[in-house]
């Protein structure tokens, strides 16, 4: 099975989609039910480890950036 890159652009696209949607969902259920939401603990991870989100962002980057390039 032989995958395309815009396969593999789709499926990232995708499951990035599907992330946001579920931290969504999570945080209208948690406001509803007076807690708080699990947005405030990614932002603070982000935060706490700048580096590392640097880094990722950077990876994310460069397998865009070598799917998409003519």
């Amino acid at each position: 099975m032989n995958f395309s890159p815009e396969a593999i652009l789709s499926l990232i696209a995708t499951a990035g989609a599907l992330v946001a949607f579920l931290l969504m969902l999570e945080e209208s259920i948690a406001l509803r039910q007076g807690r708080d939401p699990m947005t405030n603990g990614v932002r603070s991870v982000v935060r706490r480890f700048p580096r590392i989100t640097y880094a990722l962002a950077v990876v994310i980057g460069m397998l865009l950036g070598h799917l998409l390039w003519p």
